[in-house]
């Protein structure tokens, strides 16, 4: 019975029941974003999207992720085909679903990821979107400073890669520039899954070693 009673009091008790989203307008979530010092995640959804329910349902309700999430961003619930969903699809180059955004107060990009993601691994794209060294939009800031590191440039590629960047091959072009052997399994995996311009020197190297 006193389970019952608890059960029934949780809504008037404020206890976290899933990550609380924000239904503010994107203007009054970067005010907010900013004069907390926190970063907007986006969960970037359409109501079509199987994943998007999936990820609803199974982890947004997750009791460590909510605790995470709740305590570390500006939380907002975004249909990108409908009302101001539609310019912000269209300003982060949102085509996959769910999209997930990490937003500074200034409307900067600084992280990104797509798919339905386990609660642990949620958990960790949130920390990531928070480190420096693994924040999409601060490697792409290095890289355009004129940072041209081997490692770093095969960071920057790979953690690209599973944004579904879509300058992701310009990176990839500039990490290949630094390797002696481009005919090696990773780097062949890398080119095949990161370039598509068939008249790039990356697959032309492809091309004229299968035909040796």
């Amino acid at each position: 019975m006193k389970n019952l009673y608890l059960l029934l009091l949780i809504p008037f008790l404020g206890i976290s029941q899933g990550i609380q989203f924000d239904n503010s307008t994107w203007n009054d979530l970067l005010k907010k974003a900013k004069s907390e010092n926190k970063l907007i995640f986006v969960d970037a959804y359409t109501t079509w999207c199987g994943p998007c329910k999936a990820m609803a349902k199974n982890v947004f309700t997750n009791g460590e992720v909510a605790e995470f999430y709740n305590a570390n961003f500006v939380n907002a619930k975004i249909d990108m085909e409908k009302g101001e969903g539609i310019s912000i699809a269209k300003k982060y180059v949102v085509e996959a679903y769910p999209t997930y955004l990490f937003v500074d107060g200034n409307g900067e990009i600084v992280h990104r990821a797509i798919g339905y993601i386990e609660s642990g691994s949620f958990i960790q794209l949130g920390k990531d979107a928070t480190d420096p060294s693994k924040q999409l939009g601060s490697l792409i800031n290095k890289f355009n400073r004129g940072e041209r590191n081997s490692d770093f440039l095969l960071n920057l590629v790979k953690i690209a890669s599973e944004a579904y960047d879509p300058n992701v091959s310009t990176y990839a072009s500039a990490y290949f520039k630094t390797q002696k052997n481009l005919i090696t399994k990773e780097n062949i995996e890398l080119i095949l899954q990161t370039i598509s311009d068939p008249n790039s020197e990356e697959l032309k190297t492809l091309s004229k070693n299968e035909m040796e």
